[in-house]
């Protein structure tokens, strides 16, 4: 969790920037600064007033917009701050899933190209391949992605020694690095990066699927995915796409920011893979 030492130091960082942010924002950068190492730098006003960050290989990104923005909005073109607009909730204690609670699916695609590589080129220089069960797949070293998905294996091998019943999730996978738009849109898919991983889309509902747009709410697919190999994933900093009103039950997706108490290593520069 943060310490408030921490946000008092993002704080004072800001106010030596020359800027100012309320508490809450400031947590947000704190996370997102703690979850990607080197990513952000300075916070700065542009001569039309936006708020914006520099990013390490020179690049700057709208730190946040201060009109109010609609859930499309942030979807399509999401600030910095807007990545952390909704929190990830840590269980599933709804009776219906709210309309629109998506924690996650506000990717800066900026941020996402700063860390992981902006070119299909670049985000294979960092992907390796590692043993997944009994499966061998590419995911993206950098960051601690890759570390981090192996230790979802070991966890899970020996949970499927206990429940074998749930090794079926396992037996198809859905995939892991594929550079890619999202369907019907113009943004990259996590998949794109190698952050991501499908498990067996037999058993993962997708919310596109749903004939009845109107039940994207229901809980009833959210609760019958085993919980135990949700909360291995979440333990080492992957979201889980079942947490989205607009659902997809066999994504996985390696989302350090949401997860502050654990400690991601420095992200190597670009070309020192």
């Amino acid at each position: 969790m943060f310490s408030p030492l921490a946000v008092v130091c993002v704080v004072l960082l800001l106010v030596c920037e020359g800027q100012s942010l309320e508490p809450g924002a400031s947590k947000a950068l704190v996370s997102l600064r703690a979850a990607y190492p080197g990513a952000i730098g300075k916070v700065f006003k542009d001569q039309q007033g936006v708020l914006r960050a520099r990013l390490r290989n020179g690049g700057e990104e709208i730190l946040r917009y201060e009109k109010q923005r609609s859930h499309a909005d942030r979807v399509a073109a999401p600030s910095l701050l807007d990545i952390l607009h909704q929190s990830y909730p840590s269980n599933l204690d709804f009776e219906a899933w709210p309309k629109n609670l998506d924690p996650g699916r506000y990717r800066n695609d900026a941020l996402l190209k700063e860390v992981y590589g902006d070119t299909k080129s670049e985000v294979e220089k960092g992907l390796v391949t590692i043993k997944f069960l009994d499966k061998s797949v590419r995911f993206q070293s950098r960051n601690g992605a890759a570390e981090a998905l192996k230790e979802v294996g070991k966890e899970v091998a020996i949970l499927l020694q206990t429940e074998p019943q749930l090794r079926k999730y396992f037996q198809e996978m859905g995939g892991t690095f594929n550079w890619r738009k999202i369907a019907g849109t113009k943004r990259l898919s996590s998949h794109s990066f190698g952050i991501a991983i499908d498990l067996n889309p037999s058993l993962g509902a997708y919310w596109k699927w749903e004939r009845d747009q109107d039940r994207l709410g229901d809980m009833k697919h959210r609760l019958a995915y085993p919980g135990k190999i949700v909360r291995i994933f979440e333990k080492h900093g992957f979201i889980w796409g079942g947490k989205w009103y607009h659902y997809d039950l066999m994504h996985f997706e390696y989302r350090p920011e949401f997860f502050p108490s654990r400690k991601v290593p420095p992200s190597p520069k670009r070309g020192a893979d």
